[in-house]
């Protein structure tokens, strides 16, 4: 199983970087989480948590963005519990959606940091609490040395992923093991990423299935390393994300399409001065409809920093699927196609010959 990598990279490239944070929102500082130091912040809180819950009992994520996050569903994982990824509160416009996806889970244990215990605390005083409350920050590295590996098999439940609730309430769809560890070989194979070598640079949220796997689970598919911040410091200063990306020669990113035409709308002419996104492999382009006037836009903007226009990579997927289902290959350069009005509202994909026209991206 997937999970079963991170012990294995710790074991193999010990000191190599898995998961590194950039703190936009803080300092500014970086963070990063060794091969080795993962599987042990993961061993740590799995033991506590058997303490708590047995396999199969719901345990919910109530952390920001950062290492935490990672470490909480490694743990949980590790555990053989069912991760919930959600999110702390206070998120703008998103208290429905966890209140909602909380009630629903009715998780046995909550997980979550010393920081963002306050408004945590406030939360589950309106909802039906927890039984433990546990803080991942406190708990003591030592504890690892309990450890007593218990490996997942492949029909266990790894985690509750909560549907974006675009066209109904948030649901949870049940990701087992053998689920996670399909489409992340899926995704690996599309990107034709190369072990310890590629790197995933992001912003997306981890509570997020694109932002889950794209980050959490694929640099365990060959010990790879995730660069990631807070989509909160993507909004604020998009030239953030491209920064990041700049600093490797073989990396991989991902967006919903907004994204392209946000950043290409608000990263200023100064701001180009330095970037380099020639290392750019894969950008792919999901979550949303995908529209050729961001791709258009995106490519105008960029393609003076040595921005590839093979690297778009347009995609789609549901958290029903894990998150993974089509995308074009990698260096194909997306093919735009105009279709009839008129026949996409019966039902048939029929190309315009003229008239007026949707233009849609695959």
């Amino acid at each position: 199983m997937l999970i079963a990598q991170v012990a294995r990279w710790a074991r193999e490239i010990p000191r190599a970087p898995a998961y590194t944070f950039v703190d936009h929102l803080g300092d500014g500082s970086r963070a990063t989480l060794t091969w080795s130091g993962a599987d042990l912040k993961a061993r740590a809180p799995a033991v506590r948590l058997r303490e708590l819950a047995g396999p199969g009992d719901r345990v919910a994520v109530l952390a920001p963005q950062g290492l935490d996050y990672v470490v909480a569903m490694l743990g949980a994982m590790y555990a053989r519990l069912v991760a919930v990824p959600l999110f702390a509160p206070g998120l703008p416009g998103h208290a429905e959606r966890l209140a909602g996806a909380y009630a629903d889970a009715d998780p046995l244990v909550v997980l979550t940091t010393t920081a963002a215990l306050p408004g945590v605390t406030e939360f589950l005083a309106t909802v039906q609490a927890p039984k433990h409350v546990l803080t991942l920050d406190t708990v003591s590295d030592l504890l690892a040395d309990e450890w007593e590996p218990d490996p997942a098999r492949p029909g266990d439940l790894a985690y509750l992923q909560y549907t974006s609730g675009s066209t109904r309430t948030p649901a949870g769809v049940e990701i087992t093991h053998a689920n996670l560890t399909a489409n992340a070989t899926q995704l690996w194979e599309m990107f034709r990423a190369e072990p310890r070598t590629s790197v995933a640079a992001l912003w997306l949220p981890l509570f997020h299935d694109m932002g889950l796997i794209a980050t959490v689970a694929m640099p365990m598919m060959g010990g790879n390393l995730a660069a990631f911040m807070d989509p909160v410091a993507f909004v604020m200063r998009p030239v953030r994300w491209l920064r990041l990306l700049s600093e490797f020669r073989d990396v991989f990113t991902g967006g919903p399409n907004f994204a392209y035409e946000y950043t290409a709308a608000r990263v200023s002419p100064a701001e180009l001065v330095g970037l380099d996104l020639s290392g750019v492999r894969v950008m792919l382009n999901g979550a949303e409809p995908v529209r050729p006037g961001a791709i258009e836009a995106f490519d105008a903007a960029f393609a003076g920093c040595g921005l590839r226009p093979e690297a778009h990579t347009p995609a789609d997927g549901l958290a029903e699927a894990t998150v993974f289902v089509a995308a074009t290959a990698r260096d194909e350069r997306p093919v735009v196609t105009a279709f009839s009005r008129d026949a996409l509202r019966d039902g048939r994909a029929v190309p315009a010959a003229s008239g007026p026209l949707s233009r849609t991206s695959r």
